[in-house]
């Protein structure tokens, strides 16, 4: 006879494992997990969360009873711990919170390049030009002017006055050694090349003051993005934002006053006491879960906010 009755209680015992696991009972919810997972990434990363379950779904619950809510929320509490620790959760949150500091690879700063890496670069690339231009007869260097000369009255037309100046100087010198190419070749060729060797130089020299001013532009991002990367490290680990929803829902469980009293206005029901009346969307979603299910959410709270701990 014990025996059998050992029998009864342990077929019982399945039976009510049975009937509250987290699967039946988001079945009964009209729930999936992914909806469930949804709106637990929804409350880790919105600034300000909303519970947006379906509406037949919130129908559904109001019509539980309390023991029934309360075996909901112990569903609800075990899927939302799996979904968290499984790697969709981890690399969707990553990906979340790398777009929200813009760490990835594409808001990376360019490499900068050094003053003196620029100055060698730049001297190799004139001496590299000069030298080819030195190879050349001046009748070939002579063909250049006319290009060369139309280029510059183009840049004059969009120029600024110290610019246009500079350049006028420049159509000035050419149209002077222009002559030469036929009376005095040789004479031509060095006063021509000193020219370009001059005229490369200040160009060059205008691209290092534009250069700098890139480099500073340059370690003003490198600065914002290292002070991005610091925040995205402090606050890259999940379980951060997990512990602060947690203090935050028990904080609020605690704050409900499950015995406010209720008065029918019209269609509507308030409380009695106004500043009940002011209370945030949230307290009163708890207010109208029950004291047993939101206590029971409150206790399981403080359980995983003490293992996080």
């Amino acid at each position: 006879m014990k025996n059998v009755f050992g029998k009864i209680i342990l077929v019982t015992l399945l039976a009510c494992a049975l009937a509250f696991r987290p699967g039946d009972v988001l079945t009964d919810l009209k729930l999936s997990s992914e909806q469930v997972g949804e709106q637990v990434f929804n409350q880790l990363t919105a600034e300000r969360p909303v519970l947006g379950l379906p509406s037949e779904s919130r129908k559904i619950a109001r019509q539980l009873s309390a023991s029934m809510r309360v075996a909901s929320v112990r569903a609800l509490y075990t899927v939302s711990r799996a979904y968290v620790q499984s790697d969709d959760f981890r690399t969707r949150y990553d990906r979340w919170m790398r777009s929200k500091y813009h760490v990835d690879a594409g808001n990376m700063p360019p490499v900068e390049v050094s003053s003196d890496e620029l100055r060698v670069a730049q001297e190799a690339q004139l001496a590299q030009v000069l030298a080819t231009f030195s190879t050349m007869t001046p009748q070939m260097l002579s063909l250049m002017l006319p290009q060369q000369m139309a280029t510059i009255q183009q840049q004059m037309r969009e120029a600024d006055a110290p610019t246009k100046a500079a350049l006028t100087r420049d159509i000035l010198v050419l149209r002077d050694i222009q002559p030469l190419a036929t009376a005095n070749p040789s004479e031509f060729k060095t006063r021509y090349l000193a020219f370009m060797k001059r005229s490369l130089t200040q160009q060059m020299g205008q691209g290092r003051e534009a250069e700098e001013e890139r480099r500073v532009q340059v370690r003003e991002k490198v600065e914002d993005y290292q002070h991005r990367l610091a925040m995205y490290r402090a606050n890259a680990d999940p379980n951060l934002a997990i512990k602060k929803r947690l203090s935050a829902f028990i904080t609020l469980a605690e704050s409900v006053d499950f015995n406010a009293e209720t008065i029918l206005q019209g269609h509507k029901t308030e409380f009695v006491r106004a500043d009940y009346r002011l209370q945030s969307a949230e307290w009163k979603q708890l207010y109208r879960l029950g004291r047993e299910p939101v206590l029971i959410a409150r206790d399981l709270a403080r359980g995983w906010l003490s293992e996080l701990n």
